[in-house]
């Protein structure tokens, strides 16, 4: 997994590449956790993402719970169909914000 940080108009947007997995969850958790408390705004770039199983399923349950906490936004973006399939079967599409580009998940309000 490849994990990258980058700033769109006050928005920390976190790219992510390849499998989320047992393996490979703690990472993402520790920077998307990092990334929190350094901006109002969270978004993940799904766009590359092959796989996520429930550990990166839980880790994104966590940072969502801990943005409502410290009154931040955490969305998504690009979920791949697979992705957006694992989304729909587990029923977490329904509690986080997930849309089609950057361009709106970084102007959604």
């Amino acid at each position: 997994m490849i994990i990258s940080v980058r700033q769109v108009v006050g928005v920390r947007i976190i790219d992510v590449e390849g499998d989320v997995n047992l393996g490979t969850s703690t990472g993402l958790r520790r920077t998307l956790l990092e990334s929190l408390e350094m901006a109002p705004k969270l978004a993940l770039n799904m766009q590359a993402l092959r796989y996520i199983d429930s550990s990166g399923i839980a880790t994104l349950i966590e940072v969502l719970k801990d943005a409502q906490r410290l009154h931040k936004e955490f969305v998504l973006f690009g979920l791949s169909p697979t992705v957006r399939k694992v989304f729909h079967l587990t029923h977490v599409h329904r509690i986080f914000s997930i849309f089609e580009t950057e361009a709106e998940a970084v102007t959604s309000a």
